[in-house]
This record gives structure tokens, C-alpha cells and sequence, in this order.
């Protein structure tokens, strides 16, 4: 593709095309991750493909805008996003622009009205003509006719083909984007279990069963996370195999509030830094 084909797309515009293709992974608080650009914790996000530690919070992502996009010949955008982070292009598919129903009748009609215009602007100039001229004047209208009806139909039985061809590549597109999404989730899926076995496989032997316990739960790997298992540990409301639903909405806040979580959440003296990565309770 030479540059005088591409055409650069208003940032902002693209922005606005670009959001509604976030496919943003959805978890419930207890799961919430630290946004990597405004620190919130966040249950709406975007991780770039080199790191799931590279988080980015909905709110975030959609000022993610790179000034590099450019509309392609057959009128399509590349949607991605660059991680703040690492700078790696993630992608997510493509945006396909096609006129409308209504915007192709009204250029039909208006293509009918100027040759309608002509035709009756000529007519009013010519001499008053004899009945032979008159017969030959209609059959060369209708040969007209019947041409621009061929016209016509060619030009709309090409433009059905060429958005046939459009609709089967963006389908194809998007049942890529949607194989790799899978992909990277069974991934995901694969490594946090990867997480766990190599958590619980540092474990001193001799550590209590509660404390292996609460290790061996589907943790993903923030701060916030550090907090709630010790919590869990500590406290007696939580017991062993039951009580397995990490501390939540009002009632997280209210021990974050008695411990003083915001002052200490990255203090090392904190009693629950890197809690989920002991080897044995503090």
C-alpha cells in the first residue's frame, strides 16, 4: 500500500469507532486488579498479551488512543491499543465503513434527476421535428434506456460482490480475533494454575493446613489479594474448605478502615506484604 492510498483518521474519531471493540475482561470485586495508568482497583479491564500484569481499567483504556491509524483502500481501520507499559501493540480486529441503503438510492436518484435535467434542456432547443425523426429520437431513448438499466445492474450486482467479499473478510477478522481471544483466556487459565502448584509447592511442610489452604485458592497476584488471605488466615470467620468467598464491598472496606490498608498497603512491615508468596505464616 503507497501512502497517497492511506488516509490518516481524526484521533479522536478513531477513538470513539475504536471503544466498543474493547473486549474487556470482567470479574466481580473480589478478583479486582490494580489499574497499571490510575492505580484504582478495577473489575473492567484490558492486559496486554507480553504480561497479564499489565492492567488497564476501562475507564483508562479508552484514553489509550494511537495517532498512527489510518483509514485502509477498502475503508476498513486496524483496531489496537498500545500497552502504556511495555509500548506492545496489542490487536483487536477491524472496523469495516459501508454506506448505507438509504445513501446509495438518494446518489441513484440524484444521477436520474441531472440526466432528466439534460435531456429536457436539450429537448426545448431542438426544431419541431417530423414523425420519422420523432421514432428514431424514441428508439435511441429506449437503447438508452435499456443501457443504463444494464449499467445499472452491473454496477449493483459489483457492489454486492464487493460487500459480500467485505462482510466474508471482516467475519473472518473477527472469528480470528475471537480464536486468539480464546486462546489467550485458555492461556491464562493454564498459567494461574501454573500460579497455584508453584505457590503451594514452596510451602514448608510443616506450615498449618489452613495456611495451605488459603494459598491454594484462585488468587490473582495484587496487593489487594495479599490482604484478603490474610485476612482469611487470621480470622476465625473463615473456616477451612467452607468459608472459601475472600472478604468483599462493605465488608472489605470496613477492615481496610481497622487495619489501616491505604497508610501500610505497600509498607513491608505491613503483617500481609507478599503474603500469598510466604512459605510459611508471618
Amino acid at each position: 500500500m503507497t501512502d497517497r492510498y492511506r488516509f490518516r483518521l481524526n484521533p479522536k474519531s478513531w477513538g470513539k469507532i475504536a471503544s466498543p471493540w474493547f473486549v474487556f475482561t470482567q470479574v466481580d470485586e473480589t478478583d479486582a486488579k490494580e489499574c497499571s495508568v490510575c492505580w484504582d482497583e478495577c473489575t473492567s479491564y484490558l492486559h496486554c498479551e507480553n504480561s497479564e500484569e499489565h492492567i488497564l481499567c476501562n475507564i483508562c483504556s479508552k484514553e489509550i488512543i494511537e495517532n498512527t491509524a489510518f483509514v485502509n483502500p477498502d475503508a476498513s481501520i486496524d483496531i489496537k491499543w498500545k500497552c502504556p507499559l511495555c509500548r506492545h501493540d496489542n490487536e483487536i480486529g477491524s472496523w469495516q465503513f459501508l454506506p448505507s441503503t438509504e445513501q446509495i438510492k438518494a446518489k441513484e436518484a440524484s444521477t436520474q434527476r441531472i440526466l432528466q435535467q439534460a435531456q429536457d434542456v436539450a429537448e426545448r432547443h431542438q426544431a419541431p421535428q417530423t414523425p420519422e425523426q420523432q421514432a428514431q429520437q424514441q428508439a435511441r431513448q429506449a437503447q438508452q434506456e435499456a443501457r443504463q438499466a444494464q449499467r445499472l445492474a452491473r454496477a449493483r450486482a459489483l457492489a454486492q460482490a464487493q460487500a459480500r467479499e467485505r462482510e466474508q473478510g471482516i467475519q473472518a477478522r473477527q472469528q480470528l480475533a475471537r480464536q486468539q481471544l480464546e486462546e489467550r483466556q485458555a492461556a491464562a487459565v493454564l498459567a494461574e494454575r501454573q500460579i497455584i502448584e508453584t505457590r503451594l509447592s514452596r510451602i514448608d511442610e510443616n506450615a498449618p493446613s489452613k495456611f495451605r489452604w488459603v494459598l491454594s485458592l484462585d488468587w490473582k497476584n495484587s496487593i489487594v489479594n495479599h490482604f484478603k488471605a490474610w485476612i482469611m488466615y487470621t480470622s476465625s470467620n473463615y473456616v477451612e474448605n467452607i468459608n472459601t468467598c475472600p472478604p468483599s464491598g462493605a465488608q472489605l472496606t470496613a477492615l481496610k478502615q481497622e487495619h489501616h490498608y491505604e497508610e501500610r498497603k505497600r509498607s513491608p512491615l505491613a503483617p500481609w506484604f507478599n503474603f500469598l508468596e510466604r512459605t510459611s505464616p508471618p
